[in-house]
This record gives C-alpha cells, sequence and structure tokens, in this order.
C-alpha cells in the first residue's frame, strides 16, 4: 500500500502544488505556464489523491501519462487537453518524459464564477461533466500551441506589463479552447444547456459540501433535499434535471459520491474505518459497513486489504 496520510489534502496554491510535486517555486503564484519537458525530471512519478482550488490546463503531446482512480490507471494518449478546477479530485502518474505545455492560473488571476448563469456557456469545460480527456487535432494542437508558447516567453520575461499580457492571452487561449471543445463536442439545445448548468451546480455543491465533510464543517451526510435548498431550487426539479443529463437521480450520484470518497480514504489515508465513517456523516459504524458493503460486495476493510497500488 502506499505512504498514507490522515487526510485527502487540499492544495491550495499553485506554490503547494510545485512544494508537494517537486516542481520548484513557480515564477508568480497566480499564474504559472511551462513546457512539461522542462520540469525536474526528479519530481514525483505519482501525484498522490488531491484537490487543488486553482485551474490547470495540459496541453499533452507525448504519452506516459496515466489517470489514477482507485486503483486504476487510465491511460491518456498524445494530443490531448486535461482540464482541472477548483475542488476536483485527482491523481495520476507517469511511467517517463512528458511532453507539452501547461497553464496554471488562481481564481483571483482571472476569476470565473461558476454559479453565475451562463458559466457553463463560456467555459464549459471546467464543469463537472467534462469529458476526460479531450483529444484534438493536429491543426488544433498548432493553434493552441502558439499561443500556450507566448505565454511561457512572456511568464519568463522581464517586461514590466507582462502580467497584465498574460491575463489578455490567457483569456484568449481560454476562448480559443472553447471554440474547439464545442466543435469537438457537438451543439446542444437550450434545454439541454439548463439542465446540464444544473447538474454541474449541483455537482460543484456536493464537492463542496464533501470538502466540509472531511474538514469537520458538516456532520450529515449530503442529501438531495439540503443540497436543493442551497441551491434554491426543488427537489424534484432537481432529481428531474440530473437524471435528463446523466440518467441517475441525484440521490444514486450523492451514492456513488460517498463510495467514491470512502475509497479514497480506504485507500489513501491510514484513518480508521469508523473514523472515515464519521468524516463521510455516517450515524454509525454499522451503517457505513452496510452502504460499503451493499455497492461493492466487500466490506471496507476487505477492501482496503485488497488495494496494492
Amino acid at each position: 500500500m502506499a505512504e498514507t496520510t490522515e487526510h485527502i489534502p487540499l492544495l491550495n496554491s499553485i506554490s503547494d502544488f510545485f512544494r508537494v510535486y517537486g516542481l520548484g517555486k513557480p515564477v508568480d503564484n497566480d499564474i504559472m505556464c511551462m513546457r512539461l519537458q522542462d520540469q525536474p525530471d526528479k519530481r514525483l512519478m505519482t501525484m498522490p489523491l488531491c484537490r487543488t482550488n486553482f485551474y490547470r490546463l495540459i496541453h499533452l503531446t507525448s504519452e506516459n501519462l496515466f489517470h489514477v482512480q482507485e486503483n486504476k490507471k487510465t491511460e491518456i494518449g498524445a494530443n490531448t487537453l486535461i482540464f482541472s478546477y477548483p475542488g476536483k479530485l485527482e491523481s495520476w502518474s507517469r511511467s517517463g518524459k512528458l511532453y507539452g505545455n501547461v497553464i496554471y492560473f488562481s481564481k483571483d488571476f482571472l476569476p470565473l464564477d461558476t454559479v453565475r448563469p451562463g458559466y457553463e456557456n463560456m467555459y464549459p469545460y471546467f464543469t463537472a461533466d467534462t469529458a476526460f480527456p479531450l483529444p484534438i487535432t493536429d491543426q488544433q494542437a498548432l493553434t493552441l500551441k502558439l499561443l500556450s508558447d507566448e505565454m511561457i516567453e512572456e511568464i519568463d520575461s522581464a517586461s514590466p506589463d507582462k502580467i497584465e499580457m498574460l491575463r489578455k492571452l490567457l483569456t484568449v487561449y481560454l476562448h480559443k479552447i472553447k471554440r474547439i471543445y464545442l466543435a469537438n463536442t457537438g451543439t446542444l439545445t437550450e434545454k439541454t444547456k439548463e439542465n446540464r448548468l444544473l447538474y454541474n451546480l449541483f455537482r460543484k455543491h456536493l464537492e463542496s459540501y464533501i470538502v466540509q465533510l472531511g474538514a469537520g464543517q458538516q456532520t450529515v451526510m449530503p442529501s438531495v433535499s439540503a443540497l436543493a435548498e442551497m441551491m434554491n431550487v426543488n427537489p424534484n426539479y432537481l432529481n428531474s434535471s440530473v437524471k435528463k443529463v446523466t440518467g441517475q437521480t441525484a440521490s444514486v450520484i450523492i451514492q456513488e459520491k460517498l463510495l467514491l470518497e470512502a475509497k479514497a480514504y480506504l485507500i489513501h489515508t491510514s484513518l480508521q474505518v469508523a473514523e472515515i465513517a464519521y468524516r463521510l456523516g455516517f450515524e454509525n459504524l454499522s451503517y457505513f459497513n452496510r452502504f460499503f458493503k451493499k455497492h461493492t460486495q466487500t466490506t471496507p476493510s476487505e477492501f482496503r486489504k485488497s488495494i496494492i497500488l
């Protein structure tokens, strides 16, 4: 089993991420652009499960990168875009040298109001149901590389107005990606957009609630009624909209999320099973054991023993 901790860390800043991953120190803590091949070879081969509190865009031009979920690895091919947004739970590993460009930016550098109407239309790739990863064509890759190369040159320059220039270049970069995303995923009807917007708001509230559970700021399991109240919508309407997008009810999504979090705690932390149950808001250990076995046909303790990372 991998080295364990007492919690799933939240890396609040780009500097925190660079420190943990072994990348050194970023030029700026609100915006950083670099080539993957220029990152230190000594950085971690596997990034432990974590959440970050900033945005990240990776244009991968090589292979050797794997997305890790539970104990399964999924290889990511060359010429793909990988999106990360605040609160996203993720882990990955690499098997060799990576090539491509990566952009990190904070919520303060370019404020993206995720709950305002129209957010999904502006940045559809920074949403909970974003495809992972997004393959792109050679021509699309060239368009994005020219822009990200310019940002890398800019951040390494001594120009006094480079931050202002980077903010403008990043805005163009995000809009270019939007065009590519829409071209590769197709257009949606207004009603579908409305349902997806509500679904993504639901997922963001659920993610936030789960983080608060782990931090002790919430003490009971999330429910459709509680999340609907936070979103100022009717629970039945929320269930209906979520089902139209995913084919599953909101309650099923909540159960799947709790199960994923439980597995993450069992794999990546040294917490006792009873403590994990408490952190996820279960009333007692017996209820947690029944919930886990119902969905996995095994107990939490048996699941933990079977995992070899």
